[in-house]
């Protein structure tokens, strides 16, 4: 495999073969994670319900595709592509949270909190993997690896899930 400079990384020792492997565990997650918004969340923005929130629901799309192809370029670095392998039991989880919001999309409270719910957890996600992959790509000793990660994963961005929360504070009846 070569880095950034062309050199090939240098044969892993047993230590650094289990790091890259976990880092490939996170990744998956988190790709796991961003490909599901990208593929669910076009469902809902032209909902009723959200249109005064279209554009946050759009955005949110358009920056989970941008990081599904930086984590594609990641994959590239290590000669590999996203692996389903120990990410069925999230895909589950996400895809009956998902669908469950749907089924509830008529009931506001019920609807907006399963989806704020949702959306809670991948952030969570991304916080706690990000964090993890930024540590590993130092192990890594990866230029390229750690700018990818630094340039495209600064901080979790919570606009669509804040704009969500307003919508259910709003309209709760107290």
């Amino acid at each position: 495999m070569e880095n950034e400079s062309g050199k090939v990384f240098a044969p892993l020792s047993p230590g650094a073969e289990k790091l890259q492997s976990f880092f490939m565990e996170h990744l998956n997650r988190l790709y796991c994670a961003k490909a599901h918004i990208v593929e669910r969340l076009p469902d809902i923005a032209d909902a009723g319900c959200f249109k005064s929130i279209k554009n946050a629901v759009n955005e949110a799309i358009e920056r989970a595709e941008v990081q599904v192809h930086k984590m594609d370029q990641i994959y590239s670095l290590f000669n590999t592509k996203y692996s389903f392998d120990n990410v069925s039991n999230l895909v589950g989880f996400l895809e009956k949270s998902f669908t469950s919001f749907q089924w509830n999309m008529t009931d506001p409270d019920l609807g907006l909190i399963m989806i704020i719910s949702y959306l809670s957890f991948i952030e969570c996600l991304e916080a706690s993997s990000v964090h993890i992959l930024k540590m590993l790509a130092i192990k890594l000793q990866n230029e390229k690896l750690s700018f990818l990660l630094r340039d495209n994963f600064v901080k979790v961005d919570r606009t669509l899930a804040s704009q969500l929360t307003n919508m259910y504070t709003e309209s709760a009846h107290y």
